[in-house]
């Protein structure tokens, strides 16, 4: 049975991750562990609340996620479990990991504040430190099945394709269509990308509908955003590169970006490197 975490802090669009997560599992057979770690408010820390408080809020919140995987197994009659975790967030989740034999993360997204435009948040660091696929869920959409997946692929030098491994078991796993569409600013680029990509190799492509598509613009978040509508995409899946601190200077995450602004849910593969 495959295993997947959904990350939840009981907000509006965690609540909607879990039920996303809750109906992908029902209809293909999956166990769900709920994560949720626990946070120590500031008046508790400022005021040196006594190790009996801390105890009695760990039992609240044991309490709180574990009727939550109660209501989730009752309600879609799956398997749930649940994980609480503290201290900070990507390692707490990492143990979580290692833990259970996990085939991918389930995280909501809401809408970037000022805060967040800045210094990130929770999800857009997941991306870029979990060894993990990440599914992350805009907090409007409800899950309806995935039978069109659009993969957004760039042309690092660093690329490996280890991680189609991972857009192969959704692929299957759903028996939907891929378009593998690339955004280039440069007309030379074309000919590195038909070089670099060969799907065929290792793969049995009899039964998997796939296509390609290639376009040039300066504008490439612009145009995956409008190629997810074009194509009426019901998953729009990343690999997202890591730049160094001199690059980061330059450059944004697309796939970060994207977590952001997207319309549909964005499977983030992590960039696995040979």
């Amino acid at each position: 049975m495959k295993t997947i975490i959904v990350c939840t802090d009981f907000s509006k669009e965690a609540e909607n991750a879990t039920h996303y997560a809750a109906s992908m599992a029902k209809e293909n057979g999956y166990k769900i562990v709920l994560f949720n770690l626990q946070t120590v408010s500031v008046h508790a820390l400022n005021a040196q609340a006594s190790a009996d408080f801390f105890y009695e809020q760990t039992l609240k919140n044991q309490k709180k996620i574990s009727d939550k995987a109660s209501d989730i197994c009752s309600l879609y009659a799956i398997e749930a479990d649940h994980y609480l975790a503290s201290g900070a967030f990507i390692e707490a989740l990492e143990n979580c990991l290692q833990m259970n034999e996990v085939d991918f993360v389930v995280m909501g997204m809401a809408e970037k504040t000022i805060e967040e435009r800045v210094f990130g948040n929770t999800v857009t660091r997941a991306i870029h430190r979990i060894k993990k696929p990440i599914l992350i869920i805009p907090d409007h959409i409800e899950y309806t099945g995935i039978r069109k997946i659009l993969f957004a692929y760039d042309t690092h030098k660093s690329m490996t394709w280890s991680a189609m491994n991972d857009i192969y078991y959704f692929i299957n796993e759903f028996n939907a269509d891929i378009e593998v569409f690339n955004v280039s600013e440069r007309l030379e680029d074309f000919t590195e990308v038909l070089h670099d990509i060969d799907l065929n190799s290792g793969y049995d492509m009899d039964d998997i509908k796939y296509s390609f598509k290639m376009i040039q613009s300066i504008e490439v978040i612009k145009a995956i955003e409008q190629e997810v509508k074009l194509t009426n995409s019901d998953l729009l899946t990343m690999v997202p590169y890591k730049y160094n601190i001199v690059e980061s200077l330059f450059h944004r995450s697309k796939t970060a970006i994207m977590a952001y602004k997207n319309k549909v849910p964005l499977l983030s593969i992590p960039l696995n490197m040979d």
